[in-house]
């Protein structure tokens, strides 16, 4: 089986739509930040902003358990998924391809012609 673009799944999957997935409701929006309780630790009073979420650079943060990162890395803490098992289930709940590594390309080794020598004299007498 191939590997995960990590490097792609993070570029691809957005933080709004793993908030929305998560049914986060912000407690206050400024442009693209927003901020509101964390889905991490499921804070529970009313007014709650430690968790701050930055929609432009696709970034977020808990000023209150330290935790952040990216929509992948939400995503893998709040299902409590390994991060491979977190891109497939993503992907799936988004109706999204995975970004599958290519397979690499072998390298062809070139042979020499048929009575040649390896140091490309010529031909070995019979």
């Amino acid at each position: 089986m191939p590997g995960i673009d990590f490097r792609t799944a993070r570029a691809e999957l957005r933080l709004v739509q793993v908030l929305e997935l998560l049914g986060f409701e912000p407690r206050r929006r400024l442009g693209q930040q927003l901020r509101g309780p964390c889905p991490l630790h499921r804070s529970q009073t009313p007014a709650s902003r430690s968790f701050s979420a930055h929609l432009g650079k696709n970034l977020w943060y808990c000023f209150r358990c330290g935790a952040g990162g990216n929509a992948l890395d939400l995503w893998a803490a709040v299902t409590r998924q390994p991060r491979h098992a977190a891109v497939l289930d993503l992907c799936q709940r988004l109706g999204r391809d995975v970004p599958w590594l290519s397979p690499p390309r072998r390298a062809r080794r070139i042979l020499p012609p048929p009575g040649a020598t390896s140091s490309g004299d010529s031909p070995m007498p019979p």
